[in-house]
């Protein structure tokens, strides 16, 4: 729904510095690396980076102020992630080949060597198919979409990452009040183009202590509770946003005509992939009874205001700028991006995460078949 994102950003705190005991110092020497950039996240944060780490000849060596425990996820170029769990006056040593930073060893405490239990546990799977995402990275970053889709949508793609999310399940069950099993729970299931919810919720149950009690998974557990109020049929909730043009927008604006809702971030490859969808629909549909409006859980105005204009994105815009901690997000049972709510002209919800061959269908029996005018 991933994955479904997130929820309260355990941040490095930027605090003056009162000697070793309060800082955080991450080693790295990962081969086939040279010189190159990391960006250093909070492991809940899906918007801007914390922090830029400078690697030369694949070396590094990052350090910075911290008062308690933190999870942080190292982002490399290649759209890879490496999760590190520390703890103030650690040193943390990763090390690896950048061919593969699924499976980076991180070592420092008990917490990484329980990551690195998984990363062994996947390590095959995971090399089986590095050359496949090697192929997708550049087709990313080249521009070619249709060989991008083609690789996503790969048969050997799709069955090595289905191992690895039974993998990742088999261990949250064995682990289930391990703060790993927090993070591969969000990793695995929640920021997922299509997060199974049934699944998520499943988990989620088995989780106990501290991994329970995570901001993330207490914020996860808020959206699921959420979902009840969202159900098909409902009022759906009020919003009052700010739009990306100085004006406000709320439900009320939308009396009268369908809204089709599409949540989505900057940062989110699968929304940004589906705007050509919410462009195709606005053009075919969006006259006077139908409109759109694109929501954002960006948590940087620049970020969210340049992807509207890089992706032509169609329709009204709104965010308020605070993530996933935003109200209307958890307001809305949002656990992923992107996702959607088709309400009606009376404020009813119709429908939630329509695909796109489902959308189009749905807004045909509307605006064809009923002869409704659009």
């Amino acid at each position: 729904m991933k994955k479904i994102t997130s929820a309260v950003l355990m941040i490095l705190v930027l605090i003056s510095c009162s000697g070793n005991k309060k800082r955080i110092v991450i080693e790295g020497e990962i081969d086939g690396m040279k010189n190159d950039t990391i960006l250093a996240f909070g492991a809940e944060n899906k918007g801007d980076a914390l922090d830029t780490i400078y690697a030369k000849d694949g070396k590094f060596t990052y350090s910075a102020p911290l008062d308690t425990f933190t999870t942080i996820r190292l982002l490399f170029k290649n759209m890879q992630e490496c999760v590190v769990f520390a703890n103030k006056g650690e040193k943390i040593k990763i090390s690896g080949d950048i061919s593969n930073t699924d499976i980076l060893q991180v070592n420092g405490n008990d917490l990484n060597e329980e990551m690195n239990s998984f990363k062994k546990s996947i390590a095959d799977i995971s090399k089986s198919t590095s050359q496949l995402k090697k192929e997708l990275y550049t087709s990313y970053i080249s521009g070619n979409q249709n060989k991008y889709n083609e690789l996503t949508e790969s048969s050997v793609l799709i069955k090595a990452n289905n191992e690895i999310k039974d993998k990742a399940e088999a261990f949250i069950r064995e682990h289930n009040s391990s703060l790993v099993s927090s993070y591969l729970l969000d990793r695995y299931f929640v920021q997922q183009p299509n997060p199974d919810t049934k699944k998520i919720k499943e988990l989620v149950a088995v989780l106990s202590g501290s991994a329970k009690e995570t901001p993330f998974i207490q914020q996860l557990i808020k959206m699921m509770n959420a979902e009840k109020i969202v159900n098909i049929g409902n009022q759906a909730p009020y919003f009052y946003l700010p739009g990306n043009n100085n004006n406000y927008v709320n439900l009320a604006n939308y009396r009268n005509r369908y809204l089709l809702i599409n949540f989505w971030a900057s940062w989110s490859n699968p929304s940004r992939k589906a705007n050509a969808t919410i462009n195709s629909i606005y053009k075919r549909f969006g006259k006077n009874h139908f409109s759109i409006l694109n929501i954002s859980i960006d948590a940087d105005k620049k970020s969210w205001t340049d992807a509207i204009k890089r992706d032509s994105l169609a329709g009204e815009h709104a965010s308020d700028l605070n993530g996933w901690n935003s109200p209307v997000v958890q307001n809305y049972g949002v656990e992923a991006v992107p996702s959607n709510v088709l309400i009606d002209p009376q404020g009813r919800i119709m429908a939630r995460n329509l695909e796109e061959k489902e959308l189009i269908t749905k807004l045909q029996e509307l605006f064809i078949e009923n002869k409704t005018p659009n």
